[in-house]
């Protein structure tokens, strides 16, 4: 919980820190209430408490989809406010049932061997805010229609607080090591054919919170530490990559890379911070995701699942071409386009530069 804490309360300052320069009252309001429930939610020691923080998070964070406050941003909060409170109605099915079969509410551990109905339709509502695939497609839909602020808050918290509840409450299950690796190489393939910006980046979180739920899956403590590890700094390195994109769909109007180029001359800090975090994302040495992915690729390869740990490889790869090289290239260098934009406000960039 406190390592959860720490990250979250450091993405909060930053997170507040970028979105300094909006106007409206409103979107402060609900990145606050966001940024608290899932406070909440990581602190909670009963599935009662958990589920009021859990559906304050679906509630809070739909307005920062909203205040884009174009068609397609309404439509997809739409979307994605029925998505999570379908997986909040799963989440308070299981949980019934779980107290008519131990007479407790108390959110502890639960053994593989135990589980039934109950505690695998509390996974089921778990698993669909960590965007488990085939529990994923609200994530890519709705986080590229968000504002450029509140994509930043939305990036960090939901995810990485389904993974601290699967973290807690379900290390070991089979399903989640499969389903996990699975999502490193899905989320990969989709970010390599993508055009738009943020849509890449969105595709990414399914990536790399694929590490994190095989790592619970896999259930050593070197697993989980890894989990942890790999959500503290992903929270630090995508929020810095959101935050790159965010500033060039600012100042430029658009996100698509086939209307971006040559932005190097014009926005070279937003570039600096961005290579940072498309380097970390892609494990480098020296980075933080090279030391938290690691764990938990070495982990497989100790228990011995050699599968699990040439896919995740293989997803490695894949991270580095389409972040690393693809976006890179052809947002800041490649061929230059029509724009001539200048750095986003100083308050983005100090948040980028932190």
């Amino acid at each position: 919980s406190l390592v959860f804490a720490w990250v979250f309360t450091i993405m909060a300052f930053l997170g507040a820190l970028y979105a300094l320069h909006v106007k409206e009252d409103g979107h402060h309001i609900a990145g606050s209430f966001y940024v608290g429930s899932s406070l909440g939610a990581i602190f909670a020691g009963d599935y009662v408490t958990l589920f009021l923080f859990w559906e304050i998070m679906a509630f809070s964070s739909v307005f920062l989809v909203w205040y884009r406050k174009e068609q397609r941003s309404i439509e997809a909060g739409y979307r994605y406010l029925l998505v999570h409170v379908f997986g909040g109605l799963l989440f308070l099915m299981g949980m019934m049932l779980y107290y008519f079969k131990t007479g407790t509410m108390t959110f502890n551990t639960i053994l593989p061997a135990n589980a039934g109905v109950a505690e695998y339709l509390i996974l089921a509502g778990f698993s669909l805010n960590a965007a488990v695939i085939p529990l994923h497609a609200w994530l890519p839909d709705a986080y590229p229609e968000a504002t450029v602020e509140g994509a930043v808050f939305m990036c960090a918290f939901t995810t990485k607080t389904a993974v601290y509840v699967l973290a807690r409450g379900f290390p070991g299950f089979e399903i989640l090591a499969i389903l996990g690796t699975a999502m490193t190489v899905y989320g990969v393939f989709y970010a390599v054919i993508e055009n738009d910006m943020r849509r890449v980046l969105a595709y990414h979180i399914i990536s790399q919170v694929g590490y994190m739920v095989a790592g619970v899956g896999i259930g050593t403590e070197m697993a989980i530490n890894g989990a942890c590890a790999h959500a503290f700094a992903h929270i630090l390195y995508k929020a810095l990559l959101f935050m790159g994109a965010g500033s060039v769909l600012y100042m430029v109007g658009t996100a698509k890379l086939s209307k971006l180029g040559g932005l190097y001359k014009y926005m070279p800090l937003t570039m600096v911070f961005y290579v940072v975090g498309a380097i970390s994302i892609s494990g480098f040495p020296l980075f933080s995701g090279f030391v938290s992915k690691s764990m938990i690729v070495a982990s497989a390869h100790h228990e011995g699942r050699l599968w699990l740990m040439l896919l995740m490889n293989l997803a490695g790869i894949g991270t580095f071409l389409s972040v690393g090289r693809k976006v890179t290239y052809f947002a800041f260098f490649g061929k230059e386009s029509e724009v001539r934009p200048k750095d986003p406000p100083k308050n983005m960039l100090w948040a980028m530069g932190l």
